[in-house]
Order: structure tokens, then C-alpha cells, then sequence
């Protein structure tokens, strides 16, 4: 068993019941362990959940599970995704073709190989484990055949005809996308998106595994710091990550739980139990509002704002702004939670469609699950690549957002699900009047 695993699983009793935290929560030296032990909770919130998710993209953990690959592998989805293949994505698209990969960078640079894209839209995400974004693709390099070397902080020489691509932490996740236009184009954007070519130290063969949830048990700081003493230290982090030590996951530690005493290990386990209710009491904090559309321009880039990169995390991730913003409502004009009980309109005035270079669309998701959920049209999402969109004589368009077929016909329809939902409008390549504020999507209008 790899050492990781086997200190989780040292790590793994139940967390203390809500009852046993109120009635220690006076007490030194759980409210001491469990005021850090909550710092740890929020800092290494992302840092964890990507591991997690490393370990269950790498094995076979589930029967629905979409893709599974060794690390520096890369996996293509099967088809643009549905409710059927979404697995445990959260807010997936189904506008584009998802690639899946984990990197690891200790052992030197990971070759890259990108064919000739041409003008189809496309972008490879690289998620470090400070969940911070870094993209190359039809942004940074419009769509021509290029060779890169994604090299981490461990370094290493890189090959003559590659170009560097520098990643922050020696694991980072790769999530890519290859635009759609509709089901006749599936086959050729599955051709690209195979013909790129990852080259590294290939990880263990796939296997079948149990799940991991480091987030039920003193495993969480179990994982936490085993990253923290391998990541490189951020400078302003440092009197934090003292105070991580003297709880003793800190990066110049190595956690043992059997040496906790017991209201040290209550305190951190109390953590870990308020954790998701601070998590969800935070919730998303927009920085634009306009029109019921929420959105916040610091997702890409929180700094030590380490809630919000948490809350980001926990809702999905995030691109950079540049490559892709995603608006959402989740009320009506009135305020009112949008629902499946009632039809809706969102109405573009002539010129006022998205303003993005490559793609805009709009999806929605079941609020309790953030997933998609089965239709009878099979839509999932409507934008300017949906055929037979029918605009007004003035030049308007209007979405109709209904769980069943509006009058008008199926043409601008988007089927939702049927309690409460939200909707999300994803412009790929925003231009600048979207990103700075001065162009506003229209409200979602309840239909009387």
C-alpha cells in the first residue's frame, strides 16, 4: 500500500458528533485545535479535493465513472456530455468535448503535443492545487500546432522545439475542451482532441479502487499535509503555516494522529464537522449583479482570500476570465428562486447577443445537484451554434425556458428541470464591454 494511503487510514475515525463539539467548544484546548484545524479546513480546501479527485481519476472507483487514466495520460471523453455520461462533474458543459488528464511534474517537464486546431475553439485548463487556473489554446496560440513543456517547481531541461509552460505545483489537473457544433461534428473534434499527445512518466496502470473521502475523517489533514510539505511555500504565508505546524499538519510536520491528544484530535475533527456549513454559509459572493446575473471577476485569481478560492472550489472551478466567464441567475426579475412550475423568457434586443469571439450559450442545471438532468428534446444547452434558433421581426431573440414544449414550438426552447434550478450563460473568449461590466445580460422573465 503507498504511504499516502496508509497514513489516510491511520488517520480515519469518525468525526465527533455536533453534540460532543457545542459541549467542548469552551474547552482550551479543542477550541485552540479546532479554531486552526478550521484555517487548515479552508486553506487546503482545494489542495484536498483535487487529491481526492486525483486518486479517483486514476482508478476505477465507480461504474458511471466517465474516463480513468494513469497520471500524464491524457483521456478523451466518450461524446459531448449528457445527464447519462456527466458522472460527478459538477456544472458540466455540453457544448464541448472534455479532456482529462493529471500531471506530475517531480520527475521533470511532461511533453505536450497540440495539432493544428485551425479555427475550431479549444482550451486546456491546468488546474494547480492552489486551484488557480492556466490555460494555453486558441487564446494564447491561435490554433497552431504547437509542442510544450509543462515544467513545475522541481524544474528539469526542456527539449529543443518545445516551448515552456510553467505550472506552479508539480501536480496540477488538466481539464480541456474541444468545441462541438452539433452531433455531426462529434467525430472530428474526437479526432483532434486524440491526435494530442502527452509524453511523461506514465503513472500505475488503472485499477479498481475504493473512492476517497479524506473530508469524513482526520484523513483530511492527513492529505493536507502531506502536500504542504511538498509544495513550494508562497511568501505571506508564513506565520499561517506555523500555526499549521503547532497543530501539527503544518508543512515542517508530518501528521500523525496517534500523537494528538484527545482534545487536540476532537478539535480538529470539530473542524472538519463546521467546515461545510462555514463553506456553505459563505456561499458565492458576486462582485457584478446586473439584471438577477451574478457573477464575480475575482474567482480566477482569489490571492489570500482563501474563502472565496475554497467556495470556488467547492462550486467546480473556474476558468480565467479571459478564456471563459459564466454568468448565472438564480432568480427570476422578481427575485423569485426559479422552478420547474413555471415557464420563463430571457430576451435578447437586436446587437445585444453575448459579446464573446469564440461561443456563448446558455444551461440549465438542477440546483441541489448542479448537474444536468434528462429531457425529452435532449437539449441541454441553446446559443449561437443551436440550429433553426428563430429570431423576431426586430431582430430580438428569445429563449424560452419551460419543463414543457412552450406554444411558440421547440425552436428557442430550453427544457429545465422540474423543481429548482439555476441557469447558467457561458461566453467563451469574452470581450472586453463582458468583462468590465458594461454589457448586461437580460433578466429571466417569469411568463404570467
Amino acid at each position: 500500500m503507498i504511504p499516502i494511503l496508509s497514513m489516510m487510514l491511520a488517520a480515519a475515525a469518525p468525526l465527533p458528533g455536533a453534540e460532543q463539539c457545542q459541549a467542548a467548544a469552551i474547552e482550551p484546548e479543542v477550541a485552540l485545535a479546532q479554531a486552526t484545524g478550521l484555517q487548515g479546513y479552508v486553506y487546503g480546501y482545494p489542495i484536498v479535493d483535487l487529491l481526492k479527485q486525483q486518486h479517483n481519476e486514476t482508478h476505477r472507483v465507480r461504474a458511471d465513472q466517465p474516463v480513468a487514466a494513469p497520471v500524464n495520460r491524457i483521456a478523451v471523453y466518450p461524446g459531448v456530455l449528457t445527464p447519462a455520461t456527466q458522472g460527478q462533474l459538477r456544472a458540466p458543459n455540453a457544448d464541448t468535448l472534455y479532456l482529462n488528464a493529471w500531471i506530475d511534474l517531480s520527475n521533470g517537464p511532461v511533453l505536450l503535443d497540440v495539432p493544428e486546431m485551425g479555427m475550431r475553439y479549444y482550451t486546456l485548463a491546468f488546474m494547480d492545487l492552489y486551484a488557480k487556473p492556466h490555460h494555453l489554446g486558441t487564446r494564447t496560440n491561435g490554433g497552431k500546432a504547437t509542442r510544450y513543456a509543462l515544467v513545475g517547481p522541481s524544474g528539469g531541461t526542456v527539449p529543443a522545439g518545445y516551448t515552456p509552460f510553467v505550472l506552479p505545483t508539480d501536480t496540477a489537473w488538466m481539464l480541456g475542451r474541444v468545441l462541438v457544433s452539433g452531433a455531426r461534428d462529434e467525430a472530428e473534434a474526437k479526432r483532434l482532441a486524440g491526435a494530442m499527445v502527452m509524453q511523461g512518466r506514465e503513472g500505475p496502470a488503472v485499477t479498481e479502487a475504493e473512492p476517497m473521502r479524506p473530508f469524513d475523517s482526520l484523513a483530511y489533514f492527513a492529505l493536507l499535509n502531506h502536500a504542504l510539505r511538498t509544495l513550494p511555500a508562497i511568501a505571506g504565508e508564513q506565520a499561517l503555516m506555523a500555526g499549521f505546524d503547532a497543530a501539527g499538519f503544518g508543512p515542517h510536520r508530518e501528521f500523525d494522529p496517534a500523537a494528538l491528544t484527545p482534545g487536540q484530535a476532537k478539535g480538529l475533527g470539530c473542524a472538519l464537522r463546521i467546515g461545510p456549513q462555514v463553506l456553505a454559509r459563505q456561499g458565492f459572493r458576486p462582485t457584478q449583479t446586473a439584471n438577477g446575473w451574478l457573477l464575480s471577476s475575482a474567482v480566477g485569481d482569489p490571492g489570500f482570500d482563501y474563502l472565496l478560492r475554497a467556495e470556488v472550489a467547492r462550486g467546480g472551478y473556474v476558468n480565467d476570465p479571459r478564456e471563459s466567464i459564466y454568468p448565472a441567475a438564480i432568480a427570476d426579475q422578481a427575485g423569485a428562486p426559479l422552478s420547474g412550475e413555471n415557464r420563463y423568457r430571457i430576451r435578447f434586443a437586436k446587437g445585444a447577443l453575448p459579446p464573446a469571439d469564440a461561443f456563448w450559450s446558455i444551461t440549465a442545471y438542477d440546483t441541489r445537484t448542479a448537474q444536468l438532468v434528462e429531457n425529452r428534446l435532449n437539449r441541454y444547452t441553446i446559443g449561437d451554434r443551436t440550429p433553426g434558433l428563430r429570431f423576431g421581426h426586430d431582430g430580438s431573440l428569445e429563449v424560452i425556458l419551460s419543463t414543457t414544449r412552450p406554444p411558440e414550438g421547440s425552436s428557442n426552447w430550453l427544457p429545465v428541470p422540474p423543481g429548482r434550478f439555476h441557469v447558467v450563460t457561458r461566453l467563451y473568449l469574452p470581450r472586453a464591454d463582458a468583462l468590465d461590466g458594461r454589457y448586461a445580460l437580460p433578466p429571466v422573465v417569469r411568463i404570467p
